[in-house]
């Protein structure tokens, strides 16, 4: 393969957008504008100047003809300043919060700008700022960046020193790509390619029952929520920050004391809307998985944790949380996993696409097996970060919320602050800022029941 065309697991994200799916991936980072609000000249100005250090992003998809070859990642010389949105009046956090959902309701079409800056530079009322802050958030296609790039993005961003940006698993993007040449290589090969892709899947069968191996994610059917239908394109976003020693508890990660107030939190949800909560709750948990080449820039599995909402003390529910999620992380490095991976990578191209580049209506939906989605990152800043001048205060990022699962979360750390982040179809959670209420609380019950239980 060519060494800028996208593999598969890249590609797929692309094919996702195309369907109609918004799988593009959004962060931020907030400052304080302690001494003044930044000019939008100056906002401007400054990504400009880092711009050797974001020579990775300056590319955009190029297609194969017919789609007989994933695409090719093609130079993008466009001035970064084409990449900037300042967003200069004053907002309150909750406008800011709503803009930036608005921005995730209108995917990329990364053939054109695979990602977007939008800078909101004068936003009052954030939470632990006693004045205005700015809003910096990266909308960037899915196929070129995913979590594991988060510390570098924000060090290239924000660090002195512009450090450049490193995308593990990225290569260059090429001025020329041989999207041609791909094409006529695809069509000949496409009968190999599916020979070999057969062949694998009835050795690795044939492993699988020799071995007894049952690694792999957990898909077992749920009973499905009132957040398991398919989804609109309208998007709800809220991001709070947590005192990083609630969730800092000996012997319980931090992602499962907040899984455990995420359980908590959509229970009592659940409840308040008349509907039962069910017992078998879970979440879909991303897992980072370094070195698996195989899966180009998202290195990233996924498998399912129960939330255990029937275990009713907050730190039994915890330790029984924290254990299937110890179990789980296995999954996605396991060689069940890894070896489905690199079957994958063999098909032909335009029966992967079509795979995953077709959203099959709700009717033909795949069964429930999760009731929500969350992904955790730590990020450790190798100096402080800050923006013009303003101290770095706290970051969220979201997930892609899934075409059936209405309610995403994730967990942010960066140097000493941790910030919860909600996304959702708020035609399906109508109530975002209720549920937000509900998520703190869950937090202060969690944190004050492990900490009663040591």
């Amino acid at each position: 393969m060519h060494e800028a065309q996208l593999a598969a697991n890249d590609a797929m994200y692309y094919y996702f957008t195309r369907s109609g799916r918004r799988s593009d991936w959004p962060m931020w980072w907030v400052f304080d504008n302690a001494g003044g609000t930044p000019a939008s000249a100056d906002l401007v100005r400054y990504v400009t100047d880092r711009a050797e250090a974001l020579e990775p992003l300056r590319r955009r998809i190029h297609e194969v003809p017919a789609g007989l070859g994933h695409p090719f990642w093609e130079v993008d010389d466009s001035p970064v300043e084409n990449h900037v949105t300042v967003h200069s009046e004053n907002l309150d956090w909750a406008a800011c919060l709503d803009r930036m959902g608005r921005v995730l309701e209108q995917p990329l079409d990364a053939r054109v700008n695979a990602w977007q800056l939008h800078i909101f530079a004068d936003v009052s009322g954030i939470p632990t700022l006693t004045g205005t802050g700015t809003v910096v958030m990266i909308h960037v296609s899915h196929a070129l960046m995913a979590g594991p790039a988060m510390t570098s993005l924000s060090e290239a961003l924000f660090a002195p020193g512009k450090p450049p940006l490193e995308i593990e698993g990225l290569g260059p993007a090429a001025r020329r790509p041989p999207v041609r040449l791909a094409a006529v290589r695809g069509a000949l090969g496409w009968p190999v390619r599916l020979l070999r892709f057969v062949a694998g899947v009835r050795a690795e069968n044939r492993r699988i029952a020799r071995e007894g191996d049952e690694g792999g994610p957990n898909l077992t059917p749920r009973t499905a929520t009132i957040l398991n239908q398919r989804i609109s394109p309208g998007r709800a976003v809220r991001t709070f920050p947590v005192d990083l020693r609630t969730v800092r508890v000996p012997g319980t990660t931090v992602t499962a004391v907040g899984l455990t107030a995420v359980s908590q939190a959509m229970q009592r949800y659940l409840d308040k809307r008349g509907e039962a909560c069910p017992d078998d709750l879970a979440a879909f948990v991303t897992i980072a998985v370094p070195g698996a080449t195989v899966m180009g820039v998202n290195r990233v599995g996924a498998d399912v944790v129960d939330l255990h909402p029937a275990t009713s003390d907050p730190a039994e529910r915890a330790q029984a949380v924290d254990g299937t999620l110890r179990v789980r992380r296995a999954s996605a490095t396991s060689r069940r996993e890894l070896e489905r991976l690199g079957l994958v990578d063999m098909l032909p191209s335009r029966m992967y696409r079509a795979a995953h580049g077709t959203l099959p209506p709700p009717e033909s939906a795949p069964p429930t097996v999760a009731h929500t989605v969350l992904t955790s990152i730590r990020c450790e800043p190798s100096a402080e970060w800050s923006l013009l001048d303003k101290p770095f205060r706290f970051a969220g990022m979201l997930p892609p919320v899934y075409p059936d699962i209405g309610l995403a979360h994730s967990f942010v750390g960066a140097g000493d602050s941790f910030a919860v982040s909600v996304v959702c179809d708020p035609a399906l959670v109508d109530d975002i800022d209720g549920y937000c209420d509900i998520l703190q609380e869950a937090f202060d019950s969690v944190a004050a029941a492990l900490t009663d239980s040591r």
